[in-house]
C-alpha cells in the first residue's frame, strides 16, 4: 500500500529556516528598539518575517541555508511489515514508492527600498564682477582661504577628472544683470500734479480691438510732449518684428487649421471607410474692418497672389444697394496672410467704396484696385507707406460709374527673361472697356479700347423677347459691364457680360469693334469661367436662376443647371475635378458632380444664414474656398469627404457631359462633331493662364 501524504511534510524545513533567520547577527536587535519597529508596522507587515539587510547578506544567507540543509540528515521513515497474499505459495511483498524529488528551496520575497540621500558636504558656487564690490569680496575671501592652506601639513588634496560634459559651458558677463536697489525717499505732490498726471494718463491710454469684442488697453507716455509709441511704430524694422510675432502667437491656435489649408494631410486612398459627402469645413473667419454692424463693409472681391497663395487681397466696399439710403464714406483694401488670420499685414484705406482688386501676373507685388467713383489705382504691397505708384487721370478716363472687374493683360515674351509689366483692361459700369498701362508718371496711361452699345434684333444663343424702346435715351444708351474674363488660349481675346445677359467678344488688336455678340441669360450675366481641361468648354451664371455650360460651336447650352429659385452670384470650375463646379447663391454654398445629377446639387453648405454671400474664389490648389459675405466676413471653407480626382480627367469631362446628354440626341449629335474639345495632350489649363 502507499503512504498517506501529510499536509506537514515541510513543516520541518520552515522551522529550521526560521531558526536561521532569528539567530542571525542582523536579526539581534535590542528589545526596545525591537518594540519601537513593531509600533510603525502595519498589523497585517506584523506577521510578515521581515529583515533589514543588503543583497549580499540575503545571498550570503541563501548560501547557507542551502549548505546546512544538505548536511541534515532525513529522518528514519517507521518500518512498514512485509505482507503476504493469502491462498498462494509464495507472497509478493508491498514496499511503499520512494519520493526521487529533493527538497524545493523556500520562497523568499525581497523588498528593496530607497534610502534617503545623505548630503556630506555642499558649497553653492558664486559668480560676480571682478570690477565690483561683490567681486573685490570674492577675490579677498579666496586668497585667505589659499592662506590658511599654505602650510606644508594643511594642503588640499585635488583629484584631476572628466565629466560628461563634451563642450565646456561657458557663461558671458553679459548675461550677469546688475543686482537692484531700493530707496524709501518721501516726496510731496500737489493736487494739481496729481490732476496733470490723471490727465495725460487718459489722453495717452487707447482701446486696441484684438480679436471681435474683446479689447486690450495701452498706455503710452510722452516724453517733452512727444509719444514715444507713434514714434516706435513707424519703424520698419518694429512693424516687420511685430508682424512675424503675430503669425507665431496665430499658430498656436490656427496651426491645425493652417496644415488643412497647406494639404500636409491628404485622405488616403486605400482606407476603408470612404465617404464621399461633398461636405465643406469651415477653418477660420476673417474679421470685418469695423466691428459695428451697422457699417456698409461688404466682401466685394477676392484675388489671391500668383505667385504666393498664402497671401490674398480683399476689397470691402458696397455689393447690394437695397438697404442703403445712402453710399457710404468709406472703403478698405486688407491684404491677409494665412499665417496670421486675426490681423491684416497691410492695410489700405479709401474714401469710396471698393469694388475690385487684381494681382499682376507678371510682378506679384503690384496690386490694381478699382474704386466705386471710376478711379483706378495701382499699388506696390512691399511698400505699404509709399503712395500709389499710379492713378487715373479724368483725361483719359473720364467715367465715373463704378469699376467692375480688372484683368490684367498676357503678353508673350522670352522665357527666363526679365519680368514686364503688363497693361491691365477695366470695365465699368457706363459700358466702357480701358486698357492702362504704367508708365514713368504718377498717372496711368488709359486707352478706352470698347464702348458697349445696346444689343438690337435677334441674336445667337438663347431665344429672348427684346422690347423695342419708345425712345432712346443718352443716360441709357449703354449696357452696364458686369464681368471680364479673358481667352485661355488666345491672349489677345477678352469677353464682357452685361447687364443684359449678352456676351460680347472683343480682340485687343480691334479696337471700337466686337467679334461675336451671343445671349447667354434672360437676366444680367454676372459669371464666367473657363474649364480647366477644356478651352472650348465655359460655364456662365446670371439673375435667371439658371448656370448654363456652353460649348464653342454650339449655340445652344449644353447643360442648364438650375435648383434654387433666387440669383446665382458666381459660380466656377473645380480645380481638383473635371466634373465638378461649386456655385453661390445669397444663403447657399452649392457644389455640383456632373457625373450624378444635373438637376440638383450634391450638397448645399449655409454658413452664417442671416447674413447673405457676396462673392468666392478658389485657392491655388482648389481644395480651399475664401466665400465673401454682406457683414464682411471672409469664410475659409475646405473641402471634405470629396472623391479622388480621376487619372483620364478630360475623359471623365467628356463622359458626363454625353451622359447627361443621353436624353437629347441632336444635342449629343452636335457635341460629337465638335470632335476634341481639350487641350494638347489632354493637358490641364498651365498656371500662367490662371485667373
Amino acid at each position: 500500500m502507499s503512504r498517506t501524504l501529510k499536509k506537514d511534510y515541510r513543516t520541518a524545513d520552515f522551522e529550521q529556516l526560521s531558526r536561521e533567520i532569528r539567530n542571525h547577527p542582523i536579526m539581534r536587535t535590542s528589545t526596545a528598539e525591537h518594540q519601537q519597529m513593531q509600533k510603525l508596522r502595519t498589523p497585517e507587515y506584523r506577521t510578515k518575517c521581515v529583515m533589514r539587510a543588503s543583497l549580499d547578506d540575503i545571498a550570503l544567507g541563501i548560501n547557507l541555508y542551502k549548505l546546512h540543509l544538505g548536511e541534515t540528515k532525513q529522518p528514519q521513515q517507521p518500518s512498514i511489515p512485509e505482507t503476504f497474499t493469502p491462498g498462494s505459495v509464495s507472497g509478493s511483498v508491498h514496499r511503499p514508492p520512494k519520493s526521487a524529488k529533493s527538497p524545493a528551496t523556500p520562497f523568499i520575497k525581497v523588498l528593496l527600498r530607497k534610502t534617503p540621500t545623505v548630503v556630506l558636504f555642499e558649497r553653492h558656487s558664486m559668480t560676480a564682477l571682478a570690477d565690483t564690490e561683490e567681486g573685490r569680496l570674492v577675490l579677498e575671501d579666496n586668497q585667505r582661504y589659499e592662506e590658511l592652506l599654505a602650510g606644508t601639513d594643511k594642503s588640499r588634496r585635488t583629484v584631476d577628472s572628466d565629466t560628461q560634459t563634451i563642450t565646456a559651458l561657458k557663461k558671458s558677463r553679459l548675461v550677469n544683470t546688475e543686482r537692484l536697489t531700493t530707496e524709501q525717499i518721501g516726496s510731496y505732490v500737489s493736487n494739481f500734479e496729481m490732476f496733470d498726471t490723471y490727465q495725460d494718463l487718459e489722453t495717452s491710454t487707447t482701446s486696441v480691438q484684438v480679436q471681435g469684442a474683446q479689447k486690450m488697453e495701452v498706455t503710452t507716455y510722452h516724453v517733452g510732449g512727444v509719444d514715444q509709441f507713434v514714434a516706435i511704430n513707424s519703424m520698419p524694422n518694429f512693424k516687420l518684428a511685430l508682424m512675424l510675432t503675430m503669425r507665431i502667437l496665430a499658430s498656436n491656435v490656427y496651426e491645425p487649421q493652417q496644415r488643412r489649408y497647406r494639404n500636409m494631410a491628404m485622405p488616403d486612398p486605400l482606407a476603408e471607410d470612404v465617404k464621399f459627402k461633398y461636405r465643406l469645413g469651415l477653418l477660420w473667419r476673417l474679421s470685418p474692418p469695423s466691428p459695428l454692424p451697422r457699417v456698409h463693409q461688404a466682401v466685394s472681391d477676392v484675388s489671391f497672389c500668383p505667385s504666393n497663395g498664402d497671401i490674398m487681397a480683399v476689397a470691402y466696399g458696397v455689393y447690394s444697394h437695397a438697404n442703403m439710403s445712402r453710399l457710404p464714406r468709406c472703403g478698405y483694401v486688407y491684404v491677409w496672410n494665412i499665417k496670421n488670420p486675426v490681423n491684416p499685414e497691410r492695410c489700405f484705406n479709401y474714401e469710396v467704396p471698393v469694388v475690385t482688386v487684381e494681382f499682376s501676373p507678371s510682378a506679384p507685388q503690384l496690386l490694381a484696385i478699382g474704386l466705386h467713383n471710376g478711379s483706378v489705382e495701382v499699388r506696390n504691397i512691399s511698400q505699404p507707406e509709399q503712395p500709389p505708384l499710379a492713378i487715373s487721370h479724368r483725361s483719359t478716363s473720364p467715367h465715373f460709374e463704378p469699376v467692375t472687374a480688372i484683368r490684367w493683360i498676357r503678353i508673350a515674351g522670352d522665357v527666363g527673361g526679365p519680368a514686364v509689366i503688363t497693361p491691365f483692361l477695366a470695365i465699368s459700369r457706363a459700358g466702357a472697356v480701358t486698357k492702362y498701362r504704367l508708365i514713368n508718371s504718377p498717372h496711368l496711361l488709359g486707352f478706352e479700347q470698347q464702348r458697349l452699345q445696346r444689343a438690337e434684333g435677334e441674336l445667337e444663343g438663347l431665344k429672348i423677347d427684346r422690347p423695342v424702346p419708345a425712345a432712346s435715351l443718352q443716360a441709357n444708351r449703354h449696357p452696364q459691364c458686369l464681368e471680364l474674363v479673358l481667352d485661355p488660349v488666345q491672349a489677345d481675346i477678352y469677353y464682357v457680360l452685361t447687364d443684359e445677359g449678352t456676351l460680347y467678344k472683343y480682340s485687343t488688336n480691334y479696337p471700337l469693334q466686337h467679334l461675336e455678340q451671343r445671349q447667354v441669360h434672360n437676366g444680367p450675366a454676372v459669371g464666367m469661367e473657363f474649364s480647366p481641361w477644356s478651352p472650348k468648354m465655359y460655364l456662365t451664371c446670371g439673375s435667371d436662376w439658371c448656370i448654363r455650360i456652353w460649348l464653342a460651336g454650339i449655340l445652344s447650352p449644353v447643360i442648364t443647371l438650375r435648383h434654387h429659385l433666387s440669383p446665382v452670384h458666381s459660380a466656377r470650375w473645380s480645380r481638383t475635378h473635371s466634373t465638378i463646379l461649386v456655385s453661390l447663391t445669397r444663403s447657399t454654398v452649392d457644389i455640383w458632380d456632373l457625373r450624378n445629377s444635373t438637376l440638383k446639387p450634391v450638397s448645399s453648405t449655409t454658413i452664417d444664414a442671416t447674413i447673405y454671400y457676396t462673392t468666392f474664389r478658389f485657392s491655388h490648389c482648389g481644395r480651399s474656398l475664401a466665400v465673401g459675405n454682406e457683414a464682411g466676413n471672409l469664410l475659409m471653407l475646405s473641402f471634405e469627404d470629396m472623391p479622388f480626382p480621376p487619372h483620364f480627367q478630360y475623359k471623365q469631362l467628356k463622359r458626363a457631359i454625353f451622359k447627361a446628354l443621353a436624353m437629347e440626341p441632336d444635342l449629343q449629335q452636335q457635341v460629337k462633331s465638335v470632335g476634341y474639345f481639350g487641350y494638347p495632350a489632354g493637358n490641364k489649363q498651365p498656371k500662367a493662364f490662371k485667373y
